[in-house]
């Protein structure tokens, strides 16, 4: 849920070293907790992580392809093996092999529509034509294009070619399979890097959550607090620290009701006048932050219907009401001359044993207000009146909301009555959170314990009276609609119990979570985390895996590389004395090999990446001469010693 208000920086703990499990509904994932301008970096740095490792990975797959293809003399797959070698990344891999592809299956359907020659002259002549060119012979009397002597193409004693080009091509279905094979794998690594580009960052960043932070908790003396041989100074002041807690969790409803709707069943019952409301929720160890306990659940179920067989009498004063069939009466005021808010106030049934199940009633003093708009609901319902501005005041005798709720703790297929959570099975939750802080919190109904905090504010009606007139607007006001709005900031104040231990004002009031073992073990951090938008919770074991994953596959690579030097794996060499095809094949190679066979030229560093031509003041060249290209166009090639001229 992404319902909470940002959390003061002081009360949470972030840190590349500060680790914590956060909570989820499977359970604690490793984290940590850094700024969100820090976490905008890692996430920059890892997306630059996942481009190298599908870079390796497509060299990798290179190395293996040339390693173990069997290209069996076709010039064909050598011209892919090339091609592949150079493609620089796997996208515009998928485009040469497409090209491929559509060579091989035009082939095909022309190679059905027509008779191929069986000529080998014919054959041998197409083979060669794209290496030697139209005029260029083949016969043994030429010397080669290579400062060795060695001849590109010659053939042997029986006319058959011989050489580093002299296998007739194969056009068939095996090399489109191949063809097909290779689209395929480049168009996975192509998509794969894509698709880890978007997914790796969203799993890297989890939340936006931190642990909190030790001495930033504070939690009451309850018991102390409680006590009445004061005139109820200190249970008012008890009261008074639970305000801003009970303000937000309204402040949240009115801002974002339908996303809190989401975790909570309501039921209304308005059916044969009869008006009412059912309601459930649970509130779990995620959604409280728990480190702990992340699947420990808080099942909460509920129901108010309107009883008017509790009023009592009235009088000028007000109306009076008695509750739980006991002695006990209740007054509520009448309020002609309007001077206060309209307010809620709640009673409790304190014959409850020791379980859970409380009955309670809520009980309205909207009597006597005036209201632009007539309304017959319950809690609202209008007469005329004398008043020449305002024609409608609601009447005396208003119902009361007569409920009942209760609680059951579950973990782990276990269960206990919401007043026993210490006695529940395989809880690791400390002592602290489970017999002080969640066993006040969860003893009454929350719907009281927000709507006496919120006072005036706990009504949805108050929110449209402005004072000093307190003038209702009562045909837009329900009891209903103020039942669910008070049922909903239940759910936020129970998933906000142990996060608002960082938010109480404390003033001069003793701290209980005060002391070496008091709220969690011992540490910069408690059991639970804060919810801010100013950090992000960053995974560790992404945070591990995407690392690893790269130097896995660059060693892998350096180790294959280094093999691939040593060891012929059935890959013979496909150019002139060059036994690693690693470098042979790069395009730099290739014109440094054509231009040493071409002109003789004086080339160094053969066997890397970048090869360099030196310049010397003698050259013995094999070079077309200038001005002679007839002679070209003929085929023959003439040697002579370079002049000082030449260029």
């Amino acid at each position: 849920m992404d319902v909470y208000t940002n959390a003061p920086k002081d009360t949470y703990v972030t840190g590349i070293t500060n680790f914590f499990l956060m909570p989820t509904d499977s359970g604690g994932i490793l984290a940590i907790a850094v700024p969100k301008k820090t976490a905008d970096y890692i996430t920059s740095a890892y997306t630059i992580l996942m481009i190298l490792i599908f870079m390796i990975g497509w060299n990798l797959i290179l190395a293996i392809i040339m390693a173990f293809w069997p290209t069996r003399g076709d010039p064909n797959r050598r011209s892919v093996l090339i091609a592949l070698w150079n493609s620089g990344e796997s996208m515009n891999a998928m485009t040469l092999m497409v090209s491929y592809c559509k060579r091989v299956i035009f082939y095909m359907i022309m190679a059905k529509r027509n008779e191929v020659s069986s000529d080998p002259d014919s054959n041998r002549a197409q083979s060669h034509s794209a290496v030697a060119g139209k005029g260029l012979k083949t016969d043994s009397s030429i010397t080669g294009l290579t400062n060795k002597g060695a001849p590109l193409i010659r053939e042997k004693p029986n006319g058959t070619p011989d050489g580093y080009f002299d296998s007739t091509p194969k056009c068939g279905v095996s090399n489109l399979l191949w063809g097909l094979l290779f689209v395929f794998i480049a168009l996975s690594m192509s998509v794969g890097n894509v698709v880890a580009g978007i997914l790796v960052p969203a799993q890297l960043s989890m939340g936006n959550v931190a642990p909190a932070a030790k001495h930033a908790i504070f939690y009451p003396d309850i018991r102390f607090y409680a006590r009445d041989d004061d005139n109820g100074a200190r249970f008012a002041k008890l009261d008074s620290f639970k305000v801003p807690s009970a303000l937000r969790a309204l402040g949240v409803i009115d801002s974002s009701a339908a996303t809190v709707r989401k975790r909570v069943n309501l039921d209304r019952r308005t059916a044969s006048g009869s008006v009412g409301l059912n309601y459930d929720y649970n509130v779990t160890g995620v959604d409280m932050g728990l480190l702990s306990d992340p699947k420990l659940k808080l099942l909460v179920k509920g129901s108010c219907r309107i009883d008017d067989t509790w009023f009592l009498n009235s009088t000028d004063e007000g109306d009076t009401y008695r509750f739980f069939g006991g002695n006990e009466t209740f007054e509520v005021k009448y309020q002609p001359e309007v001077d206060l808010p309209p307010m809620v106030n709640f009673q409790i049934n304190l014959d409850f044993g020791e379980t859970s199940n409380i009955s309670y009633a809520m009980i309205v003093n909207t009597a006597g207000f005036y209201s632009y708009t007539p309304s017959d609901d319950p809690w609202y319902m209008t007469g005329k009146t004398t008043n020449g501005s305002i024609l409608h005041q609601v009447l005396r005798r208003r119902p009361v909301l007569s409920c009942w709720e209760a609680k059951t703790w579950h973990l782990n297929g276990k269960e206990v009555d919401g007043t026993k959570l210490n006695r529940l099975p395989g809880l690791k939750m400390h002592t602290f959170w489970a017999d002080e802080v969640c066993s006040n919190e969860f003893f009454i109904p929350l719907v009281i314990r927000v709507g006496r905090a919120a006072g005036p504010s706990a009504l949805k009606s108050a929110s449209y009276a402005p004072g000093p007139s307190f003038v209702l607007d009562a045909g837009s006001s329900a009891v209903l609609d103020d039942l669910e709005r008070l049922v909903l900031a239940s759910w936020v104040s129970g998933r906000n119990v142990l996060r608002d231990t960082t938010t109480y004002p404390s003033g001069e009031m003793v701290n209980l979570a005060l002391g070496s073992e008091k709220a969690g073990p011992t540490g910069s951090s408690v059991d639970f985390v804060l919810q801010s938008g100013d950090v992000v919770t960053l995974s560790v074991r992404v945070l591990i895996a995407v690392p690893a994953i790269l130097l896995f596959l660059f060693i892998i690579k350096k180790t294959l590389v280094c093999v691939l030097q040593d060891f012929e794996f059935g890959q013979g060499p496909i150019l002139s004395g060059e036994k690693d095809n690693r470098a042979a094949l790069l395009a730099t190679q290739l014109y440094r090999g054509l231009d040493q066979r071409i002109s003789s030229r004086n080339w160094k560093h053969a066997e890397s990446l970048v090869p360099f031509a030196y310049p010397s003041e003698i050259e013995i060249s094999y070079q077309l001469p200038r001005g002679e290209l007839d002679e070209k166009l003929e085929g023959r090639v003439t040697q002579r010693r370079a002049s000082a001229g030449d260029k």
